[in-house]
């Protein structure tokens, strides 16, 4: 099946968060991804060729921390291995940030193997057991993550290179957690805030444990006022590397893989 490799790029300061990126061309010009699965359109820098491309009215997109309003452009012949849009509607930024978002992602079955750094595409699911890939009304994918009598309502995000937990639900359900210190980070649109750092306790996800890890503790209520179904988590990175992941996106399923069974 064909396979895209993956750039893991640990964060210098905590080994255990990272960012997740793919090389892929536009018009021809080199570009390199971060893989998010919490975006749902495709973003690019504001560079020589996309500020040439005229530009219409985009929509608010929200962060954790904030929200941002950017222009869509056109591009064209988007590649990323056998990922391709002839033409393709992606925000632009005044960031140095490119994403590959939902939008190349979400015609495909995807498995994502952060231990082997590969997202194999076009994966023959159809015969494979699996869960019901929830997702909200802007695409989204929603999963839950379980605890005795407490279930989490997630969105899974590549893109993201920590583990968040909604405060409320932090506040709601302490001895889930264990804080452990703080840490900065920044989230889509370029807000950065100082937030605190926990310990999850070990979790149930598609009927896989899921062992201790990191999280960062963040007040969702901003990011969850545009969404029709709120988060309590973000599973990024900590939580996503423990497993590989099954997003059959055409077939509507989902399921968690033992790594050490992947081939």
């Amino acid at each position: 099946m064909p396979r895209i490799p993956l750039i893991i790029a640990p964060d210098p300061a905590d080994p255990d968060c990272a960012t997740v990126m793919v090389d892929g061309t536009v018009a021809g010009r080199p570009y390199r991804f971060i893989l998010d699965t919490g975006a749902v359109r495709t973003q690019l820098e504001a560079d020589e060729y996309t500020r040439a491309l005229p530009a219409m009215v985009g929509e608010v997109s929200s962060g954790v921390f904030g929200a941002r309003a950017d222009p869509i452009v056109t591009v064209t012949d988007v590649i990323v291995g056998p990922l391709r849009a002839a033409a393709l509607d992606v925000t632009r930024v005044n960031l140095s940030r490119n994403v590959l978002g939902l939008d190349m992602l979400y015609r495909h079955s995807c498995l994502l193997r952060l231990s082997a750094a590969s997202l194999d595409v076009g994966v023959a699911a159809d015969q494979l057991p699996g869960h019901l890939l929830r997702t909200a009304s802007t695409g989204h994918v929603y999963l839950d993550v379980c605890w005795p009598g407490i279930t989490a309502h997630a969105c899974l995000d590549t893109g993201s290179g920590i583990t968040v937990v909604n405060r409320d639900f932090w506040l709601a359900h302490p001895s889930l957690f264990e804080e452990i210190g703080a840490s900065e980070g920044t989230d889509a649109t370029g807000t950065t805030l100082k937030t605190p750092v926990v310990l999850i306790a070990e979790a149930l996800i598609g009927g896989w444990l899921f062992g201790r890890h990191e999280a960062a503790v963040v007040d969702l209520s901003h990011a969850n006022a545009a969404l029709g179904l709120p988060m309590d988590m973000i599973l990024g990175y900590p939580t996503l590397r423990q497993a590989d992941w099954l997003l059959d996106f055409p077939g509507g399923r989902w399921m968690v893989l033992d790594p050490a069974l992947a081939g």
